[in-house]
């Protein structure tokens, strides 16, 4: 009754939810999720090359999660929302509710964050427990850090996808060029393209909150000014998408 009671205000919201945990995606996602525990697994193999919180910051947040995991987890649910729904011609009845174009983008993106950090910070958390193993404490800042930091990266990223689904025809497709060209393959060796980048403020984010001075990156951002750029990014593209929704032919 209390979990009723909760979804209920937002209809939009426990529809997206429903149509993620009912269909294939997630399961994509789930499966995705755990290749850091895979990683984990062969570092256990050998744990000479580097200790367990270097392998954790190092492999598997600063260069496997951050620049290239944690966008395509959230590509293949954000380009999903709401482009399902222009492909199988459902988005008109939705808007036909007597219900607001910002509100419809709001509870898509909620929908969408309310099933991906959770599966992210799993996966995270189980890579965590595999490597680190007994010894809990050694890390736990390092663990609520990457949990943190791919959190406010997910917001930012489900954001910037979901708008692109409503302009570009082949979102997901797009959205993988983009997070294998720009985010992990430029963004590693060019300096310009890392301050325009998730990727960069997601990984400033992670430094600043984990906060040694052995782990650090490349022109790393203050963590307000990475925040505020966050919070920046969700207004432009939810105001984008908004724009978007408001002037398409929905017949």
């Amino acid at each position: 009754m209390t979990g009723e009671l909760f979804w209920r205000p937002f209809p939009i919201l426990a529809l997206t939810v429903r149509q993620f945990l009912g269909g294939k995606a997630i399961r994509v996602v789930v499966a995705l999720s755990l290749i850091p525990c895979a990683f984990a697994g062969i570092y256990l193999l050998n744990r000479d090359v580097a200790t367990a919180e270097e392998f954790l910051f190092d492999a598997i947040f600063l260069n496997l999660m951050a620049p290239t995991l944690l966008p395509i987890l959230v590509l293949i649910l954000a380009t999903a929302a709401l482009g399902n729904e222009v492909e199988d011609r459902t988005l008109p009845y939705l808007t036909l509710k007597p219900i607001s174009r910002l509100r419809i983008v709001l509870e898509k993106l909620a929908g969408i964050l309310v099933v991906v950090i959770p599966a992210v910070s799993a996966g995270l958390a189980l890579t965590y427990l595999l490597v680190v193993g007994s010894d809990l404490g050694q890390s736990t800042r390092l663990l609520w850090s990457m949990l943190a930091a791919s959190a406010l990266g997910a917001i930012a990223s489900a954001s910037i996808f979901l708008a692109v689904s409503l302009i570009i025809p082949r979102a997901l497709l797009t959205g993988i060029i983009y997070t294998f060209v720009w985010e992990s393959l430029l963004g590693r060796f060019l300096p310009g393209v890392r301050v325009v980048s998730v990727r960069h403020y997601t990984q400033s984010i992670f430094v600043q909150l984990f906060d040694e001075p052995s782990v650090t990156i490349a022109n790393v951002t203050s963590l307000r000014a990475s925040i505020l750029t966050v919070l920046g990014i969700v207004i432009v593209s939810v105001a984008v998408a908004t724009w978007r929704l408001r002037r398409m032919n929905l017949e």
